[in-house]
């Protein structure tokens, strides 16, 4: 399982990446790139709908009850059943909603920036989630909190600064990785600044789920299966139309959804990666999953860091084969600062995760962890949101 997770994982970044660096001729005949990020959204959602569909499918064959185990007991001790399937399938609506966005923003950053420092960057994730859960949650945080949270914002910044030095020595005439001619100067600023913006979101979704969690006491996979669904109809019913309406440089609108199927009809290509990408998403999310409660806070940070290796190590084996291509990454003079903003980022992450013990600080009792805990948290985070207030030794 933690092979596949890392597989998957990797398969499924680079792969979002690849997918918005093919060409195919679209409705007006023009041989034009698959700038098409609303669909990866899609892409996303509904493979964590087909997610809950299989896990309905598997649940059914094995005869497992339709309610979650609580519930039946309650049932069976004559006692008050609680909030009802359908409050909790509504709920649900809200981190899907917030997951919907966040994926967005990650894909419009991901045309304009390398693979490697998208991944990287989504690290500052763990900055906002725990700015949200001291103003929501009203968790406390402790010293070695604050020190992992200063450490990564100087890994994060570390990153950002080496990737807009290194796109500057690599792409000297196009410092917008190929993808979008009208940035001149400022598209990897533009790509990282999306990918940040969409951390924002994703620290929401975490935080909103560990807050529904208490009444929202679905298994993890229906959670997961049902932000899927929520997503799906939110992006047919509200998103796609509201994309055609709103104007914009993709033949008129904001994100042509005819175009979208266009260019997929006119290039098999296209199609493979999609098809490669919905089923790594689908598979990432089921493995992270399965592995959540066998994994500790070791585990989750080398999964992290080795991804993000897999990924670099990647693009940099293509530029030495294929230096045109736009998913290639080269090694530059700056390469050796982003290697060093990453460690630093992985670093703060342990300290703030109490993977790393820093002496002469308190920390908090270790107790138990319980089994119900924000399913974005444990899959898409190396750690998760402060602890409950707890005594300090």
């Amino acid at each position: 399982m933690i092979v596949g997770m890392l597989l998957t994982g990797t398969v499924n970044t680079l792969t979002m990446k690849i997918l918005f660096t093919i060409k195919s001729v679209d409705s007006t005949g023009d041989y034009a790139l698959f700038k098409k990020p609303w669909f990866g959204t899609l892409n996303m959602l509904t493979a964590m709908f087909a997610v809950g569909i299989v896990d309905k499918v598997y649940r059914m064959l094995q005869g497992a009850p339709t309610l979650v185990p609580d519930e039946y007991e309650a049932l069976a001790d004559g006692k008050p059943q609680g909030r009802s399937w359908s409050y909790k399938v509504l709920m649900v609506a809200v981190p899907a909603f917030l997951d919907l966005l966040a994926t967005a923003f990650a894909c419009i950053g991901i045309m304009y920036i390398p693979a490697s420092i998208w991944q990287m960057l989504r690290g500052a994730c763990i900055i906002f989630s725990a700015i949200f859960s001291i103003t929501f949650l009203k968790r406390r945080m402790h010293a070695f909190n604050w020190l992992g949270l200063a450490i990564v914002v100087v890994g994060v910044v570390g990153v950002g600064y080496a990737g807009v030095l290194s796109n500057a020595v690599s792409h000297p005439d196009d410092e917008t990785d190929g993808n979008d001619d009208s940035r001149p100067g400022g598209g990897i600023m533009f790509g990282m600044a999306m990918v940040l913006a969409g951390q924002i979101f994703q620290a929401g979704q975490v935080v909103a789920e560990e807050f529904l969690m208490k009444d929202v006491d679905l298994p993890a996979m229906q959670i997961i299966g049902w932000e899927g669904a929520w997503g799906t109809l939110m992006m047919f019913a509200l998103v796609y139309p509201a994309l055609w309406l709103i104007p914009g440089e993709d033949h008129g609108h904001y994100e042509d959804g005819w175009d979208t199927w266009v260019q997929l009809t006119n290039s098999r290509d296209l199609v493979c990666c999609f098809l490669i990408y919905l089923s790594s998403c689908a598979l990432f999310n089921a493995t992270g999953i399965a592995i959540t409660g066998a994994l500790s806070a070791v585990h989750r940070m080398m999964l992290d860091a080795s991804r993000t290796t897999v990924i670099w190590t990647f693009g940099l084996i293509v530029h030495i084969y294929n230096p045109g291509a736009l998913y290639a990454e080269a090694w530059t003079v700056y390469s050796p600062l982003q290697l060093l903003g990453f460690l630093v980022l992985v670093a703060g992450q342990a300290i703030y995760g109490q993977v790393i013990i820093v002496p002469g600080l308190k920390y908090p009792v270790q107790t138990p962890v319980p089994s119900l805990k924000s399913p974005s948290a444990n899959m898409n985070l190396a750690v998760g949101l402060p602890a409950e207030n707890a005594e300090q030794i």
